[in-house]
């Protein structure tokens, strides 16, 4: 077949559907194009569509999971933050002891009295469990790993140079005016 591509779009889809997986199993254009009984110049246009298609859709997919692990990396720096300041928070503690006023027997024994409760309260200030802040580093880390943010290549830094990294990339973010027709 010369010229302008005469297929059907059904009959294109299925055709590219086949290229594709013959392509994928080692083939050769000419040989594809024997096989489906197509001009060669066909099989590479069908080639360069679905090569296309694949690298859009890679793309999109690559995009869409660097945003699901960004959302996971915030919900989970969410929680270290809060699981800190629940582990700064002041922990009260009461004992209840009941007290009994012991009356003699004649045979020499005690009988109970009239049973009073004493309550002791207990405050222990506490001052947070560092392994929450070790976390939140951590999520630091990977996100500035995700957002490409080490200029010169490299990937081990300490959690203070993530930190400051990020913060400076906050600052950087919030100096550029955003270029949206709403502001």
């Amino acid at each position: 077949m010369s010229g302008r591509d005469r297929r059907s779009k059904i009959q294109r889809d299925r055709d590219r559907a086949t290229v594709a997986e013959l392509r994928l199993k080692g083939w050769t254009q000419q040989q594809i194009a024997d096989y489906l009984e197509l001009d060669q110049s066909t099989v590479s246009r069908d080639l360069k569509s679905l090569e296309r298609h694949w690298q859009e859709s890679s793309l999109r997919d690559f995009d869409a999971e660097r945003g699901m692990q960004r959302d996971r990396l915030d919900l989970l720096e969410r929680e270290y933050w809060q699981a800190w300041e629940r582990s700064q928070e002041s922990k009260e503690t009461s004992i209840r002891e009941q007290l009994r006023n012991a009356i003699a027997s004649e045979e020499g024994g005690s009988i109970a009295g009239d049973g009073r409760v004493k309550i002791a309260t207990r405050t222990e200030q506490k001052t947070g469990d560092p392994q929450f802040l070790n976390g939140v580093a951590k999520v630091i880390t990977e996100r500035s790993k995700l957002l490409g943010l080490y200029p010169d290549g490299h990937r081990d830094r300490s959690a203070e140079d993530n930190l400051k990294n990020y913060l400076q990339y906050l600052s950087e973010k919030q100096d550029k005016p955003d270029a949206s027709p709403n502001q």
